[in-house]
């Protein structure tokens, strides 16, 4: 006994010098498989019964165990145990550690346990626990010497206990504690009893004690430092923030990329582009519904209506946004002032910016470009009149072309003109050169009647130059008055 007392100690102080030189090991989604053992002490007789008569016995078997989270395991194990009664003497044997040499009855069992394991200190490598859990263990007692059966029977036990666990290497841990089993109900009493035998009052003993030293290897799971759920070792991106989804490398997820985890992140649809808060969620400074980053116009008036953009709308497409234009309605292309009018620096009716004729006189009826319905003065014209005796008046047909003219001097108000005056050559060259000076004054002095400024005109009489019919120099078409543009 003291052997295996030594030893123990031996195991105890290998695992406390061990543990310290070992990386910190997550028990979450691993798996620890085992051995357990190595002793089991029948305790607590019936009422009826004056000792406990079996001896403290040999027990081993197998466990397994499976991390839920770096606290929390559950387990379940097998395990065959055996001991002996003792005939001699009259204390209790519990303690006493096994021998045949006085026994009358071979006591031996099949131990099976579902449990719960409840880890203290995770991030350390000695880590005390309890557990707690059921088990149904299949008994038999027999004769010694003989081996003649004389009972069997199953029964359900309720247990808990406490240990502590020192991981001497990563993924290798050696468990000191103990358990302790009370007997509940026989799930199969022996058949030759009667009900009274099969009381607890009866029993050599309502409970054991599991003592053990049990040792466990460990598979999958590790440390996982950022508790992502993904262990250091595969870990590609170890600092994680707590809470954050992670991809299977470890590395947080952020499907709308606005650069805050999934998990964390309390808006997760937010659209590309759009600046977030510290939870993920758009910033809207101007709080007309377009977010941030993706808002063209950050600094929109409150209340005012805005496109997809996040600019005001504009609806006539004129620069001035609705809410600021007192002229809605705009034509397409027209030029407007700061409040949205359209700007008419000729009056004419027509805006600037399709205008085709910017310039056109006020007054002056124009067409829908802007332009005036006068035709314009770009070519000479030719009057041929017939003059009353002794008057050089334009006759009625010239004043009728006279007429258009002014009008139309009227509307091109940069246009000057030449009003030259020609003869035959019937007559003296003196007198038919004062004769054309005369006419052509006379069509000088209607025009200005007509309002046109005489500084616009030069009248001029050449007599007899310039035929148009040169072979018959005494054609009335010799005599006439032309008058001719210029800018």
């Amino acid at each position: 006994m003291k052997k295996l007392t030594y030893l123990g100690l031996a195991l105890l102080l290998a695992a406390f010098l061990g543990s310290a030189a070992w990386a910190q090991f997550d028990l979450t989604k691993s798996i620890g498989v085992g051995a357990k053992g190595p002793f089991w002490a029948p305790l607590m007789k019936g009422s009826e019964l004056d000792r406990e008569p079996y001896l403290m016995g040999l027990l081993g078997g197998v466990q397994f165990k499976y991390g839920l989270n770096e606290n929390i395991m559950v387990g379940v194990s097998g395990a065959y145990g055996l001991t002996y009664d003792d005939t001699t003497g009259t204390d209790d044997k519990g303690f006493s550690f096994y021998s045949k040499d006085n026994a009358s009855v071979k006591l031996t069992g099949f131990f099976t346990d579902v449990t719960g394991w409840y880890y203290f200190m995770p991030e350390s490598n000695i880590r005390p626990f309890v557990l707690a859990g059921v088990g149904v263990n299949l008994m038999k007692a027999k004769t010694e010497p003989g081996g003649v059966e004389v009972a069997s029977y199953s029964e359900l036990v309720g247990k808990g206990g406490a240990g502590v666990e020192f991981f001497v290497a990563e993924r290798i841990g050696i468990n000191v504690g103990a358990r302790f089993n009370y007997f509940l109900i026989y799930v199969q009493k022996e058949d030759a009893w009667t009900d009274e035998q099969a009381e607890s009052k009866w029993r050599a003993y309502r409970a054991y004690l599991e003592p053990s030293v049990n040792f466990t290897y460990y598979i999958g799971g590790g440390k996982d430092t950022d508790k992502d759920g993904v262990n250091d070792d595969m870990d590609m991106c170890p600092d994680t923030p707590i809470g954050a989804m992670v991809d299977m490398n470890g590395c947080p997820l952020d499907e709308d990329g606005d650069g805050v985890y999934d998990g964390l992140d309390q808006c997760p649809n937010t659209p590309r582009g759009a600046k977030v808060d510290v939870n993920g969620c758009p910033i809207d400074s101007d709080r007309d519904g377009v977010y941030d980053g993706i808002d063209r116009c950050p600094n929109t008036p409150s209340g005012v209506k805005v496109d997809r953009n996040g600019c005001p709308l504009d609806e006539d497409n004129d620069g001035v946004p609705d809410y600021k234009d007192k002229c809605a309605g705009t034509p397409r292309g027209a030029k407007v002032d700061m409040n949205g009018c359209p700007i008419d620096s000729d009056n004419d009716g027509v805006a600037d910016g399709i205008d085709r004729c910017p310039d056109t006189p006020a007054g002056a009826p124009v067409d829908e470009n802007g332009c005036p319905l006068a035709k314009p003065i770009d070519q000479p014209m030719v009057l041929h009149m017939e003059y009353a005796v002794r008057s050089v008046e334009p006759d009625a047909a010239a004043k009728t072309k006279l007429d258009d003219l002014a009008a139309r001097m009227k509307v091109y108000t940069k246009v000057k003109i030449d009003i030259n005056g020609y003869t035959d050559a019937l007559g003296s060259t003196t007198l038919n050169k004062r004769l054309s000076q005369r006419r052509a004054d006379a069509v000088k002095m209607y025009l200005e009647g007509k309002g046109i400024s005489s500084t616009r005109m030069t009248a001029t009489g050449y007599g007899e130059t310039n035929f148009l019919d040169p072979a018959n120099k005494n054609s009335k078409r010799n005599r006439r008055i032309e008058i001719v543009p210029r800018r």
